[in-house]
């Protein structure tokens, strides 16, 4: 065999061993060990992609439009085209368009929805998707636990009532409030709720001690009572903004409080996407920018 042939032979079986591990990275699932909590980039809206430790995948919510799509790029692996589970918290256009646009685009495999009755044409869109895409639907109550895997578990701590079916001329407070929990720690997810559905959680003495939260309401005054701050206790919290809202979300006065109960908190419009890495008793946040 000439210098030349052996040259051919070899550059040709490097590059198909390159060729398997990258294939390998990107189809492999994502799971290493520890819990991933993206707080996605979306503009004036809310998007969380959850990864487990043994690589299941959750999201809750897609934000007001397709740049969803740009974001779960970006987290999820090349070749990546399955989502285990989306959870709706509630059907305001901030939290639903992109969900829209994902269900087209991504084998969901379960959605979780509170069920409400809604008649505006994007929740027809979205009917009309989960008719076609036929995911799992199941309608999410109170004390629900779904287990993610690798010891991760959410749970399900408001509405307080059955409200599938029902109309609301607001739906932020029928929104789906959880509970991540992993290895000890812990992560509030508020959706939008609003001081009244917070009052019932302080009240009913939930498991709203957290160490992590999100913030409810992109910030606005409506919500993140003193009170309600107090009883959750976080160590972090997250805020799901865009950049010069037409709201004025975060308000100066939210931000306020969370200074003065000496909560440290990250918002998408200054920082980009944001990443709170859960381990063993341990935790990291990453930041875009």
């Amino acid at each position: 065999m000439s210098k030349r042939s052996q040259f051919r032979y070899i550059g040709g079986g490097v590059f198909f061993l390159l060729l398997i591990i990258f294939l390998v990275s990107v189809i492999q699932p994502k799971g290493d060990g520890r819990l991933h909590v993206y707080f996605l980039n979306v503009g004036q809206g809310d998007a969380i992609f959850v990864q487990s430790p043994t690589g299941h995948q959750l999201l809750i919510d897609g934000g007001p439009d397709s740049a969803i799509l740009s974001e779960l790029g970006a987290v999820m692996s090349f070749f990546d085209r399955k989502i285990d589970l989306v959870l709706l918290t509630h059907p305001d256009a901030d939290h639903l368009a992109g969900l829209v646009e994902v269900l087209k685009r991504y084998q969901v495999e379960a959605v979780i929805e509170s069920g409400v009755k809604c008649q505006t044409s994007l929740c027809r869109a979205w009917d009309k998707e989960i008719q076609e895409r036929a995911p799992k639907v199941v309608l999410g109550n109170l004390g629900d636990q779904i287990d993610l895997g690798g010891g991760v578990i959410l749970k399900i701590l408001s509405p307080f009532s059955e409200i599938a079916d029902q109309t609301f001329s607001k739906v932020n407070n029928t929104s789906l409030v959880t509970r991540l929990e992993y290895r000890g720690q812990s992560v509030l997810l508020t959706g939008d709720i609003e001081g009244s559905i917070e009052d019932k959680l302080v009240i009913s003495q939930s498991a709203i001690d957290v160490d992590f939260l999100k913030v409810a309401h992109h910030g606005s005054k409506t919500s993140s009572s003193v009170d309600f701050l107090r009883a959750t206790s976080p160590l972090t919290a997250f805020i799901q903004v865009g950049s010069e809202n037409q709201y004025g979300h975060p308000t100066a006065e939210i931000l306020n409080r969370l200074e003065q109960e000496a909560i440290e908190y990250y918002r998408n419009d200054l920082s980009g996407r944001i990443e709170l890495i859960l381990s063993d008793q341990d935790y990291v946040v990453k930041t875009q920018r």
